[in-house]
């Protein structure tokens, strides 16, 4: 019944043409890609928390080479629109414990054929900043440099996911996939 229910299952995916995000972004990309990150002149430390997970992503998640800008068939400059913390946990006390880092990043990606496309994207992390030693409690509501670091990290990843989505999406409504 089991393997019955497997078979059917992978009969579906293929007969439905499921084509990963990865093999769609093959066709809209091309091999070669060329990442940058403006610059945030008040915080560039966020910048390259940025510049890593869009070049990490763009390495692991869809298998891509990064290239030099005159050899790379595709260029995706990233820029930060808006970068906020929040806090949404507190304790008896009134001291923030957890925060919520919400990122949004707009994307630039010029296509080797010319096109130019603007996309912006989000991304969001919740994080606490309450710490424990020997069952003691230390809460100060100070986000460390670390902390922060890490949180835009992955809040970047999320809204790099979310750029491959909507160049997926782009691809299916162009024609662009095989």
């Amino acid at each position: 019944m089991k393997i019955l229910l497997n078979l059917m299952m992978i009969v579906f995916l293929f007969g439905c043409g499921y084509k990963p995000v990865s093999k769609v972004s093959d066709d809209i990309l091309g091999d070669n890609v060329w990442v940058d990150v403006i610059m945030s002149k008040t915080d560039p430390q966020n910048t390259v928390a940025i510049k890593d997970s869009i070049r990490e992503g763009i390495i692991k998640r869809l298998g891509k080479d990064l290239a030099q800008k005159d050899s790379s068939e595709t260029v995706i400059v990233a820029s930060i629109s808006s970068l906020t913390f929040n806090p949404i946990i507190y304790d008896q006390f009134g001291y923030a414990t957890a925060y919520k880092a919400n990122l949004v990043v707009n994307f630039r990606v010029k296509f080797q054929n010319g096109e130019i496309r603007n996309l912006s994207t989000s991304g969001e992390y919740d994080f606490q900043v309450t710490k424990r030693v020997k069952n003691t409690r230390y809460t100060d509501s100070i986000i460390s440099d670390k902390d922060r670091y890490e949180a835009i990290k992955n809040a970047s990843s999320e809204a790099f996911g979310e750029f491959i989505s909507k160049l997926a999406i782009e691809g299916f409504r162009n024609g662009k996939h095989n």
